[in-house]
């Protein structure tokens, strides 16, 4: 961090100061260039007393009575005459203005410009799949699409994010099969046959080695795991809880470089399969998926099932008490200033969660609770994320306040279709991407009015939802829609723009409960995974290219103004400024502190205006009494509220502090 400058000076009249300053500050360094040292003035000046029998505002008892200035004001109740009192000199800043923005805090978009689409609601079919070619008959589907990578299509030795993109869905007809296609043509590639007819896939690589696996149930509702080129890898030795349509996701639970599947509520080791423990979760409830993060942000990761939420080895940590008539769903997500998650259940009510189990809300959401798997996003553009999701005939939505936002009608006697979301439109606001029993739809996000609408899809819906990537890498995001009993298309259907394309978009979305920074690019699985709910606070959702320019707010201590150790005044320079790719909004703190021997005591806080993206705005000044001065100097923080707790989800969240160390009065 830079250093400031440090501007100590003294007024020539005074004679006297119980604060001693040696005329070269001690311990402090040089200033950077550009700025002025000031003036250092000697306090230990050897003054003679000098007695008349009248008193001159001079700081010395001129009459010999003991009273030094008596009859002078003292306005500002300092303890010392007004006439001996003096300002600081203006402080020293940086000029304000346009800054150079930090090229990793810009993101990708569909455009050089960002512009929204042209007639976004304009779509078409890049290509269907209706059955694999071994079975005509199992052309249905109840499973969410998953998109990964599974070989190494450019021949460049590994298999990531630069392959070409394959989907693979779990399709059933007089049997089961796990088919996985090719991302840019819909060709098949293989067909596994004997896999559940009911039950969830996802693409991720079990055992790190660098050659992602599919992971879903056989005939016997038993995970298994499948090798990128068709062939089985492992079967585990039993099912999970009685369940018909179990879903599955992985985690690197204590954060060892191995990762676990949980399959349901069995916890698997992901290089064998190997049942590790289960969670015994009831199976009176069987439309559900475990979801997983390091909540509290302690080191290893949670697991949040059926409205209980367990440590990383199967310890119960709390119970919600609340079930699920139908579908019981987890969702994982930011809903206040602290950087640890809050946990929502989507079941018989919508009900949020402290990370140690205290309930924020309950919310009675409807009279017919069949919910599918919700999503979350910033659905209206405001900044701040919501949550939808389908409940038999009706699809809603809440912010994280626990307020209704909106509800329209759906088709979906079952109740159980899910939903997802992405800036179809790139107008910074997401959509909402729903298929419920005859049609598929692309709903505006603020008002949930419908966009588009393709009446070809049919479904009995269980817990699928339209999944999105960029497969082709042309730029733009495509969106694939899983259907079944009679849809014109048959299991797949694989929409794009006409036009220009939409937004850009990642190549992958591997998990059901996908959040975007869960599962790599490549289908790894991330040891110590970024908080999604911090960086993007989506959940069955995504955002364009997977990133989004953010904002960095950086502090500068540019300069400090001590008068007098024991009268001040004393003024504390600090500057902000926004090395980022997205603008702040105004209400953003910054904070001062005083550091001790103990640590760091706040002195004070600052509200700001709006910040533009790569803009240093205008300083602002600390009064600082001399009786709060740190034995070390100043740290000044941006984006803290004085408790320690920011509002600005940011490029790097390491660099908001300027630390001035020296001690200012020995």
């Amino acid at each position: 961090m830079r250093r400031p400058a440090l501007l100590f000076l003294l007024p020539s009249a005074l004679v006297f100061s119980a604060c001693s300053v040696d005329n070269t500050l001690k311990g402090h360094d040089p200033a950077p260039d550009g700025f002025d040292t000031g003036t250092v003035w000697d306090t230990s000046h050897d003054t003679q007393d000098i007695q008349t029998d009248e008193e001159v505002c001079d700081g010395v008892d001129n009459d010999g009575d003991g009273q030094v200035d008596e009859g002078f004001p003292d306005a500002n109740a300092n303890g010392r005459a007004d006439c001996l009192d003096s300002e600081c000199p203006s402080l020293q800043f940086n000029a304000a203005g346009s800054i150079t923005i930090n090229s990793e805090c810009q993101g990708t978009t569909s455009s050089s410009s960002g512009a929204e689409i042209v007639d976004p609601w304009s779509v078409r079919t890049k290509w269907s799949f209706r059955a694999p070619s071994e079975d005509a008959s199992a052309s249905n589907s109840y499973a969410q699409p998953v998109i990964g990578n599974l070989d190494d299509d450019n021949g460049d030795g590994v298999i990531d994010e630069d392959d070409n993109a394959d989907v693979v869905v779990n399709t059933f007809g007089s049997n089961g099969y796990i088919v996985a296609l090719d991302g840019a043509t819909g060709a098949e590639k293989w067909a596994y046959r004997g896999s559940c007819t009911t039950c969830g896939v996802i693409i991720a690589d079990v055992d790190n080695d660098g050659a992602p696996e599919v992971v879903g149930y056989d005939s016997s509702i038993r995970p298994i795991a499948i090798n990128g080129d068709g062939t089985l890898k492992w079967t585990a030795s039993r099912a999970p809880t009685s369940t018909s349509y179990p879903l599955v996701t992985i985690a690197d639970l204590d954060e060892d470089g191995v990762p676990e599947v949980l399959a349901d509520d069995l916890v698997l080791d992901g290089p064998s399969g190997s049942v590790l423990f289960s969670l015994n979760a009831s199976a009176s409830n069987p439309y559900r998926i475990a979801g997983v993060a390091d909540a509290d942000l302690d080191g290893d990761q949670e697991i949040f099932l059926a409205g209980k939420a367990y440590d990383s080895d199967g310890t119960l940590l709390w119970d919600t008490g609340e079930a699920g008539t139908y579908g019981f769903w987890p969702v994982i997500i930011n809903a206040d200033s602290d950087p640890e998650a809050e946990i929502g259940f989507v079941g018989a009510k919508w009900t949020l969660w402290d990370t140690d189990g205290t309930q924020i809300f309950s919310v009675n959401y409807g009279s017919t609770a069949h919910p599918g798997p919700p999503c979350a996003g910033d659905f209206d553009g405001d900044g701040i994320t919501e949550v939808a999701w389908a409940a038999y005939q009706t699809l809603v939505m809440y912010e994280l306040d626990g307020t209704a936002v909106w509800s329209v009608p759906a088709n979906d006697t079952s109740g159980l279709a899910g939903c997802s979301g992405f800036d179809v439109n790139n107008d910074g606001a997401l959509e909402v991407l729903y298929a419920d029993q005859d049609s598929f739809n692309i709903l505006d996000g603020a008002t949930g009015a419908t966009n588009y609408r393709n009446t070809d899809h049919r479904s009995g819906t269980v817990f699928e939802y339209p999944s999105v990537a960029d497969m082709d890498a042309d730029g733009h995001a495509e969106i694939v829609v899983a259907s079944n009993y009679g849809a014109t298309w048959g299991v797949l259907n694989v929409f794009e723009h006409d036009g220009t394309g939409w937004p850009a978009a990642g190549t992958t979305w591997g998990l059901h409960d996908f959040a975007i920074t869960n599962i790599e690019p490549d289908g790894s699985v991330p040891r110590n995974p970024e908080p999604y709910w911090d960086k993007y606070n989506v959940y069955r959702a995504r955002v364009a290219a997977d990133d989004p320019s953010t904002p960095d707010l950086t502090a500068e201590i540019t300069d400090i103004c001590l008068m007098d150790c024991i009268y001040g005044p004393v003024e504390v320079g600090v500057q902000v400024q926004n090395e980022g790719g997205m603008d702040v909004d105004a209400g953003v703190v910054v904070s001062l502190y005083a550091n001790d021997d103990s640590g760091s005591r706040l002195i004070g806080t600052k509200t700001l205006p709006a910040i533009a993206m790569g803009t240093r705005i205008d300083g602002v000044t600390f009064d600082v009494s001399p009786s709060d001065l740190g034995r070390f100097g100043f740290t000044a923080v941006v984006d803290d509220d004085g408790a320690g707790i920011g509002s600005v989800s940011e490029c790097d969240e390491d660099n908001n502090f300027d630390v001035y160390a020296d001690s200012l009065c020995p």
